[in-house]
């Protein structure tokens, strides 16, 4: 597992919000080292309260964002248009020929 520093410093944004939602659930857990006593630390109640608000709101974001396995209803019908990529929608397209104003 990679240091927490390194991950926030440089993940993705996927892997920065799961590094957060961890440290979150470990410091309300309590099996968290207090730095300067050794002994396990335990949060006072606003402080759990204010975790879990944070944990809420860092579950909400990593359910926002697609797993790189997902495919966007729009790509994966372009994808059966063209037999191919998104990308190759764009490229079939060039061929036509544009309209003029008539003018």
């Amino acid at each position: 597992m990679q240091d927490f520093r390194e991950v926030i410093a440089g993940g993705d944004k996927r892997q920065q919000l799961e590094a957060i939602r961890d440290r979150i659930a470990l410091e309300m857990s309590g099996e968290f080292d207090c730095c300067s006593c050794g002994k396990p630390r335990r949060s006072a109640g606003s402080e759990t309260a204010a975790l879990a608000l944070r944990l809420v709101k860092v579950l909400e974001d990593l359910e926002s964002i697609p797993s790189a396995a997902e495919v966007s209803p729009l790509d994966e019908l372009r994808a059966r248009r063209t037999g191919g990529t998104p990308s190759a929608a764009r490229r079939q397209g060039t061929g036509r020929r544009r309209r003029g104003t008539g003018a």
